[in-house]
């Protein structure tokens, strides 16, 4: 008897667990990635970058979307700081890329990018650093122009963190009625 009490408990829960399937956050997540994916169309570049920093960056609300953004556009920017400097140091001394030595490289400037965002006091930002810098420095692929490539890899990045901060901002769930 006690089982099928605990049973129908369950069901029902389930029952009204399932009717909210997709919840507001899934909601903002996804429309802030299809408007990155239309910037990146007009802009003629890829929408990889914005795309993943728009769902990276969503929060249940606005205030927490506003702290993480912060923390994101730090990181952005020291990430892309290092990246061109890597790469300017990688073609300076004419080092091949993708072989032990432009590793051993790239795997010491997480160091200083590690540094910085602890001494600015950013730590929570130290994780988008190094991701930007291994983005630029490792997708960059012998570009003729790097610092363009390291530039828009910054640009896409802050366009997903913006975009989630605006979409947060002006989409909110429902008020619950009492």
């Amino acid at each position: 008897m006690d089982e099928n009490k605990n049973f129908e408990t369950e069901v029902k829960h389930l029952e009204t667990k399932s009717k909210k399937i997709i919840g507001m956050r899934v909601i903002k997540t996804v429309i802030a990635s299809y408007i990155c994916f239309i910037i990146s169309y007009y802009r003629n570049t890829s929408p990889f970058y914005s795309v993943i920093a728009a769902i990276l960056s969503m929060q249940t609300d606005h205030d927490s979307s506003l702290k993480v953004g912060k923390s994101r556009v730090i990181g952005t920017i020291i990430g892309g700081i290092y990246g061109l400097v890597a790469i300017y140091i990688v073609d300076l001394l004419n080092i091949d890329l993708f072989n032990y030595i432009h590793y051993f490289i790239l795997t010491i400037f997480l160091i200083p990018i590690i540094y910085t965002n602890v001494h600015l006091k950013f730590t929570s930002s130290t994780y988008i650093s190094c991701v930007v810098f291994l983005s630029i420095t490792v997708s960059h692929g012998g570009d003729t122009y790097p610092i363009y490539f390291a530039i828009n890899r910054v640009i896409d990045t802050i366009i997903g963190i913006v975009v989630s901060i605006i979409v947060n901002r002006y989409l909110k769930a429902p008020s619950k009625k009492s």
